[in-house]
């Protein structure tokens, strides 16, 4: 079994009813996965672990809240 692409992701149809159900809008899904990606590279790149830092988990609540109030609106 192989992960899915970033575009199977967006376009997979149990993923979008999902995200309906939970009032998240693609453009919000994309960027959270885009800046996954971009962390998990740079990490890569910089051969440091890929443990999640609590600086990781503040910019992940800010990025939920705007998720919550873009869907809120």
């Amino acid at each position: 079994m192989r992960d899915m692409t970033m575009s199977e992701v967006l376009t997979d149809p149990l993923i979008r009813q999902l995200m309906r159900a939970d009032r998240v809008s693609l453009d919000a899904f994309a960027t959270l996965l885009r800046e996954a990606a971009a962390r998990v590279d740079a990490r890569a790149m910089n051969g440091t672990s890929a443990g999640v830092r609590s600086d990781d988990n503040e910019a992940s609540a800010q990025l939920h809240g705007t998720i919550m109030q873009t869907e809120a609106v």
